[in-house]
C-alpha cells in the first residue's frame, strides 16, 4: 500500500486588471491540507515579460506592491493557524470571492504525498506554465 495521502485543497491566484475583458493569468497557487495541518503559498513577486505582453498599460511597480500586499497578508493568515479548523477557516478566508485585480479561482482538490513538492508543482505547471515531465512506461 503507497504511504498516507494528505487531502488538499488550492486554488490558483489571478490576476485580472481589466475585468471587463475577462483575461486572467494565474500568479500564484495557495495550498491547504488538513492531515497533515499545512498551508503554503507561492506567488509571481516579479510582472513576468509574458505579461507586460498581454497587459501593456500595467504598471509593474503596481502589480509588485499588489503581491507583496497578498503576501503580507497570507503571512498574517498562516500566523494564526495553529489547528486544521484554523488551517481550513483562514484557507477559506482568503479565497473567498472578492472583486479586485486579484482574486482567486475555483478551490480544487487532489491527493498528494508531499504537500509542498504537490504546491511547487502546481505553482510551476498553472502560473509558470512549464510543462510536466513526461511519464515513463514501465519496463521501457
Amino acid at each position: 500500500m503507497n504511504s498516507a495521502q494528505a487531502v488538499c485543497n488550492y486554488a490558483l491566484l489571478q490576476f485580472l486588471p481589466y475585468p471587463e475583458t475577462g483575461v486572467v493569468v494565474n500568479v500564484g497557487v495557495l495550498v491547504n491540507c488538513l492531515q497533515p495541518c499545512f498551508f503554503h503559498f507561492l506567488a509571481e513577486e516579479k510582472m513576468p515579460e509574458s505579461f507586460k505582453l498581454l497587459f501593456p498599460r500595467q504598471n509593474e511597480k503596481a502589480f509588485e506592491a499588489s503581491v507583496a500586499a497578498m503576501l503580507h497578508e497570507v503571512l498574517r493568515v498562516k500566523g494564526r493557524i495553529s489547528d486544521p479548523k484554523s488551517c481550513q477557516l483562514a484557507f477559506n478566508e482568503l479565497v473567498r470571492p472578492r472583486q479586485n485585480t486579484f482574486r482567486f479561482g475555483d478551490v480544487r482538490t487532489a491527493l498528494t504525498e508531499d504537500p509542498l513538492n504537490f504546491s511547487e508543482e502546481l505553482f510551476r505547471r498553472y502560473v509558470r506554465m512549464e510543462a510536466a515531465a513526461p511519464q515513463t512506461a514501465a519496463g521501457k
